[in-house]
């Protein structure tokens, strides 16, 4: 009964769209052709079944409890950042601005499963990407990579400086997607 109760309070509560017609960083692991429908639909074709929802909120909860003992510590100067890019249509949030012995950095949290969490001997691909665009649209030069096992809350932090040979290739691969997009309202334009 609670579970029922549950999972159709999930299905039926009103979905947080991320807004069309921009780059997401931490959608810009995917192919050109990805990236070109994720623009022009958004996440409004995807629909998760509640238990994908409740891996959500938890992932969300370890967001906040992270950044709550990081705040109160004083490293956390700023939560949840706003990024943008109009050059390249990015828009996303970062998880925050920490500053250690007056260094400023970006902070991006991840949880992950044991099976990830203990092969991660280094930071994951698409999470290099996601905080290089951070990085690059909030012209800080470093960030920290915190992750934390979703089994029994062990902690892994990855230091990172801002890498032209990730960086580059995914804004050109943005405006790649640039390109056909206006290719196609030229297109359309025209008939």
């Amino acid at each position: 009964m609670l579970i029922k109760a549950i999972d159709n309070f999930l299905e039926k509560r009103p979905k947080d769209d991320r807004p069309k017609h921009c780059f997401h960083p931490s959608s810009l692991h995917k192919s050109v052709d990805e990236l070109y429908h994720h623009y022009l639909n958004g996440d409004n074709s995807q629909k998760f079944e509640p238990r994908v929802l409740r891996i959500f909120d938890n992932g969300h909860g370890v967001h906040d409890r992270l950044q709550g003992y990081l705040k109160e510590i004083g490293i956390l100067k700023r939560a949840e950042i706003p990024v943008e890019n109009d050059e390249y249509e990015i828009k996303g949030h970062a998880d925050g601005i920490i500053e250690i012995n007056g260094v400023s950095g970006v902070l991006e949290i991840k949880s992950m499963n044991t099976n990830q969490f203990y092969s991660a001997y280094e930071p994951k691909p698409e999470h290099l990407i996601q905080i290089n665009v951070y990085m690059f649209c909030l012209q800080t030069p470093q960030g920290c990579l915190l992750y934390e096992c979703k089994d029994n809350q062990e902690l892994k932090e990855f230091y990172v400086k801002m890498d032209s040979s990730i960086l580059n290739p995914v804004l050109a691969k943005i405006k790649q997607v640039q390109e056909k997009i206006r290719a196609k309202e030229q297109g359309t334009k025209t008939k």
